[in-house]
């Protein structure tokens, strides 16, 4: 079955869319950055044997400063006859504001942003009259089948109009049909010396950082070449005057090498510390966990 609900809110309007620090300085917090973006849910699925939109997408930012300032972030559903990655007004005129950080397929701004979105991937109207679409329309059906890019653009600030106090960039998510959607993985810890990293950390040393995932996080789905398994990857960020050693890590999987640890030499002086470590499953599906601990007595 198709989704007739989706086919008549676009058929409907129908009738009457990065900036950061230089690779080297990634582990480092040096000016206003977004370490993440976590969508809930991590993707826009539409069930093939349900006659229901699919919920609401909402974004979450993780927006840090080096001295813990408050950042806002913006969001919007970027036009998809731009370059995504170009420097675009989106947010801006090239975009469709997300109030909230919120995307849903029920905002007619959105439905509108869908139909070209469409028509641009099947270089056709979608077998519609007047900008509407036909999801019956074969070429529709594959291009849901294999899963229709879409690009949030994102503005953080920090408000105080300085080059460093502001990052933009963008977040794919996918527009697919599937009965088993992806889903986020979930930090469960961060362990240090086989426990929970909570500090003191010694002075002048080199320790290391364990992830801890949640259960399930590491989803098995299907491929055109049979069954896999996710291959979690970690990116490692610290405040203060001390080194990542390893910036990524990803877990061993399904016969693939892996060590999901990374190496951090901490400074010689006293301080305290933020870190954070951002779980990706190479899927879209994101999230992240944060310890604050002291270096020193």
């Amino acid at each position: 079955m198709r989704t007739p609900v989706l086919l008549s809110a676009i058929a409907l309007l129908g009738l009457s869319a990065c900036g950061g620090a230089d690779f080297d300085a990634q582990s480092e917090i040096r000016s206003v950055r977004v370490l993440g973006i976590k969508a809930e849910p991590p993707e826009l699925a539409l069930d093939p044997n349900a006659s229901t939109l699919p919920p609401p997408v909402t974004f979450t930012a993780l927006a840090v400063t080096p001295d813990a300032r408050p950042v806002t972030v913006t969001y919007a559903l970027c036009r998809p006859d731009v370059n995504p990655y170009g420097d675009v007004a989106c947010p801006g005129d090239s975009g469709v504001a997300l109030n909230n950080g919120v995307l849903s397929l029920s905002d007619p701004a959105v439905q509108a942003l869908l139909i070209e979105s469409f028509q641009q991937a099947t270089g056709s109207t979608g077998g519609g009259d007047g900008g509407t679409f036909d999801f019956n329309d074969p070429a529709v059906q594959e291009v849901l089948r294999v899963g229709l890019p879409l690009f949030v653009g994102y503005e953080a600030t920090d408000g105080s109009g300085t080059p460093e106090g502001v990052e933009r960039g963008v977040r794919r998510i996918t527009l697919r049909s599937t009965d088993a959607p992806n889903q986020n993985p979930v930090m469960q810890d961060v362990l240090w010396n086989d426990a929970p990293l909570v500090g003191p950390l010694p002075l002048d040393a080199e320790v290391t950082f364990t992830p801890v995932l949640g259960e399930g996080s590491e989803e098995s789905y299907s491929t055109a070449d049979g069954t896999r398994t996710e291959q979690v990857f970690y990116s490692w960020f610290v405040t203060g005057e001390g080194e990542v050693g390893a910036f990524r890590s990803l877990e061993p999987v399904d016969g693939k090498p892996g060590d999901p640890t990374t190496t951090y030499t901490t400074a010689a002086t006293p301080e305290r510390i933020t870190v954070w470590v951002v779980a990706r499953d190479g899927r879209g599906g994101t999230d992240w966990t944060t310890r604050t601990v002291d270096v020193g007595p």
